[in-house]
């Protein structure tokens, strides 16, 4: 797919911090930026325009935003620094220190009038002494005190593929209408607001054409996909209409809300193997006082049904879920009903998070904190009885003959084998690689960390001629990711067992 590129306005580099929402939203922003005529600056620091794109969801995401934006000065001091996304909604309209302007979730679209209006003033831009201020906008309103909190697609543009990717995310909505005491998410993003279904299957027939083969279906709450539609749309509904496409290999779904998993859901995922037998639904915790006062249903005796049912409707589900530890009024007893649940064997994979006291959110109010120090050993603990957990599993598929996905990354090539996504749930390390993108068998040999270690055995798929565009052949603007960081901001290796 070829993109007319007008010429060109400047240069442009995008940064991102946080989840695979912000990724997807960051390439989303980035394919516009091109189809305007912003040409790819190699490095930051050769750049006009900097934006870049981060999380709010909690204070350790933020500083890393506060962090990223003062490393980025440093290297590019006379760029146009925007800072967009959950961190700027979370101010509210203030401009961070060494920004020269600050995009709220409910304004990316925006940012191309900005960019504009920056543009026709000409670089390099503001000086030290002006940072910090807003920047004049035009009549859009960019920049105003407050925003409604939201999010941003467009998918006129195709977004950047790497040579050699053979996944990409696929976000099928937007915001939550879900409580959890916890939680900053509808704060920073809004009600849910599904996209509609002919949008996101032309997005993923576009990225299917290109290459990819598997899509990983992402939302802050992707069981509540459709229910705000008319007439209703469901996501075992999306997620069949994908699997029957040819160019389809692989399937994922990332967020599922407990409450949401209902039996048609379980049918699928026993049903249909493109599916990979896999699963991602944060638990937060298997305590009822816990749940309870995180807001969280279904509850601590249907959480283990959903989980039993799973378990039988589902031999062999590789199911990822997340933690909080530490949450107000957790007792020693709280924590050791969830620690059985994970000593039982009952997840493939596991991330752990110490609760972290959010201002602008209920759980903030509680008074029967846990001592930090009683909530990190909880987390060292959660974790070390999910290693056991992954040492029994890792010997026992020593010798198995699996199917490993291979493709390019920013760091090389890279393996995964149906039962781990991207970037969260470690991957295969194989004693060689064919040196092309594609679908192998390998033999497991043991475990390596969070790694499998593995042999390849064949030489995959017959090479197939496809169209795998490049940055600069379409005039996409690659998002460049800081290092390992995901999760809301935090290190996934440090939090995770998988």
């Amino acid at each position: 797919m070829s993109v007319s590129i007008p010429a060109t306005r400047g240069r442009a580099s995008l940064e991102v911090l946080g989840c695979a929402k912000n990724q997807v939203e960051a390439e989303t922003l980035s394919s516009r930026l091109a189809g305007l005529g912003w040409e790819l600056a190699a490095e930051p620091s050769e750049a006009d325009v900097i934006v870049v794109h981060t999380c709010g969801f909690l204070e350790s995401a933020r500083l890393e935003a506060s962090e990223a934006v003062a490393r980025l000065r440093r290297s590019a001091p006379r760029a146009f620094i925007v800072v967009s996304g959950c961190f700027a909604q979370f101010l509210g309209g203030k401009v961070p220190p060494g920004a020269d302007a600050a995009l709220g979730t409910g304004e990316l679209d925006r940012l191309p009038e900005l960019l504009e209006s920056r543009a026709a003033r000409g670089f390099p831009c503001l000086g030290p002494e002006a940072r910090g201020a807003a920047v004049p906008i035009p009549s859009s309103g960019v920049g105003r005190r407050r925003s409604p909190p939201s999010g941003y697609h467009d998918a006129s543009f195709p977004r950047p593929l790497r040579m050699g990717q053979l996944s990409a995310y696929l976000r099928v909505s937007e915001g939550c209408d879900r409580r959890c005491t916890f939680c900053l998410i509808p704060q920073l993003r809004g009600k849910m607001k599904s996209r509609f279904p002919k949008e996101i299957l032309a997005e993923a027939r576009g990225l299917v054409e290109r290459g990819v083969e598997e899509l990983v279906l992402i939302s802050q709450d992707t069981t509540a996909f459709g229910d705000d539609l008319r007439p209703r749309m469901s996501l075992p509904r999306l997620a069949e209409e994908m699997v029957s496409w040819d160019g389809v290999r692989w399937l994922r779904l990332l967020y599922a809300h407990p409450a949401g998993v209902d039996e048609r859901l379980i049918r699928l995922l026993a049903g249909e193997r493109k599916l990979c037998g896999y699963l991602d639904m944060p638990l937060q915790h298997l305590s009822d006082p816990v749940l309870k006062a995180m807001g969280r249903t279904p509850g601590e005796s249907g959480t283990f049904r959903l989980l039993d049912r799973l378990r039988e409707k589902v031999p062999g589900l590789a199911l990822r879920t997340t933690f909080i530890v530490g949450f107000p009024g957790e007792t020693d007893r709280d924590f050791r009903r969830m620690a059985r649940g994970v000593e039982e064997g009952r997840f493939e994979h596991v991330g752990v998070f110490v609760w972290s006291p959010e201002d602008r959110t209920p759980s903030a109010r509680l008074r029967a904190r846990v001592p930090p120090a009683v909530a990190e050993e909880r987390r060292r603990a959660l974790l070390d009885a999910q290693s056991a957990v992954m040492d029994r599993r890792g010997r026992a598929r020593i010798g198995e003959a699996v199917e490993v996905m291979i493709e390019s990354s920013p760091r090389g090539w890279a393996a995964r084998a149906p039962w781990q996504a991207p970037e969260v749930d470690g991957g295969v390390l194989l004693d060689r690689y064919p040196g092309r993108s594609g679908f192998f068998t390998a033999r497991i040999t043991g475990r390596k960390g969070i790694d499998l270690t593995a042999e390849l055995v064949d030489h995959g798929d017959a090479p197939r001629l496809r169209r795998k565009p490049g940055f600069r052949g379409t005039g996409m603007l690659p998002v460049h990711r800081f290092p390992d960081r995901v999760m809301h901001g935090q290190d996934a290796r440090a939090t995770s067992i998988s």
